[in-house]
């Protein structure tokens, strides 16, 4: 024993140090948002109360503005760089396809939340059923006008799948219940297009839909500008605080309120379970269902999600 050398001892030492660790340390799984809104904050707890109930480390990035593929690119380089071997993304735009498949190439396996893109390998998806979300705004609108009149369509931003597919649900709704589409153009989060897009058309209008918050936000900014929130019928997505207040002083006259947490919760679950080999080879897809939240029914809301709304003069 006396005539082992040191180094050798330091050595092995250092190797069974190794070895602890890496039997010590958590599996990590990175969350790439598409925005920092108040609905991907929610999105943001139901991902943590996951990972912490399958004690694993979670790293959650967002670009700063909705639709910023490269930095989603960028956020996806920086969680790899941490050793995680699964990815719940939402997909910005169709770069995130081809970085997906060479993920699953390296063995990592991704699943999509909030919004999904045809011919991407991945584990599953889980998101609002948007398209049907969009209709449901559509006849919520119609109903509300009487199935008579004409309305705005205002856009988020084009290729921006989930937000595609409300627009694209509400015009079916619209239509279908009677009213007409006399403006569809795109407004972005942007309050000042808004007012340049609504303007002109105000008199011939009778109802707008926006398919997120940050597009409810600009019309509704625009509408208090022109004189018109609360006249003209508003049907918008997402709760934030702004819009609900605005929602309980008639100015938005109902809200598509998502399962944010749900969405982000059940994400994580999927990606947990492909981790450890527990999903069939087919993709899994999860389709929820939007509440319409209307002044009738907000209090009860709130209560249901424990929340105070305190509402300004």
């Amino acid at each position: 024993m006396c005539g082992r050398s040191p180094a050798k001892y330091l050595l092995l030492f250092v190797v069974l140090i190794s070895c602890a660790a890496q039997a010590l340390a958590k599996d990590c799984i990175g969350v790439v948002a598409a925005g920092a809104t108040p609905f991907w904050g929610q999105v943001e707890a139901g991902a943590r109360q996951a990972a912490t109930e399958h004690g694993l480390d979670m790293h959650f990035r967002g670009p700063s503005q909705e639709g910023r593929t490269e930095t989603q690119l960028q956020m996806v380089n920086w969680i790899l760089e941490r050793g995680c071997k699964a990815l719940v993304i939402a997909p910005g735009g169709p770069e995130i396809v081809s970085r997906v498949q060479k993920l699953a190439a390296s063995g990592i396996s991704t699943v999509y939340f909030d919004r999904d893109l045809p011919g991407s390998q991945v584990r599953g998806v889980v998101a609002t059923d948007n398209f049907r979300a969009g209709v449901q705004a559509g006849e919520a609108m119609a109903a509300a006008l009487g199935g008579q009149g004409q309305v705005a369509l205002l856009r988020l931003k084009a290729g921006v799948p989930s937000t595609s597919e409300r627009e694209r649900g509400f015009r079916q709704g619209a239509e279908q219940g009677g009213l007409k589409i006399l403006l569809d153009t795109y407004i972005g989060d942007d309050s000042q297009v808004a007012v340049n897009a609504l303007r002109d058309q105000l008199p011939q209008l009778a109802g707008v839909f926006t398919p997120n918050s940050t597009s409810t936000r600009a019309a509704l900014a625009a509408l208090r500008r022109l004189g018109k929130a609360g006249e003209l019928l508003h049907v918008g997505f997402d709760a934030d605080p702004l819009l609900l207040e605005a929602l309980s002083k008639g100015e938005v006259h109902s809200l598509m309120v998502q399962q944010a947490h749900v969405i982000g919760y059940q994400a994580v679950q999927l990606a947990v379970q492909s981790l450890r080999g527990e999903l069939s080879a087919q993709p899994v897809h999860v389709a929820l269902p939007v509440q319409q939240v209307n002044r009738e029914n907000l209090a009860q809301w709130l209560q249901t999600q424990k929340v105070e709304l305190t509402v300004k003069p």
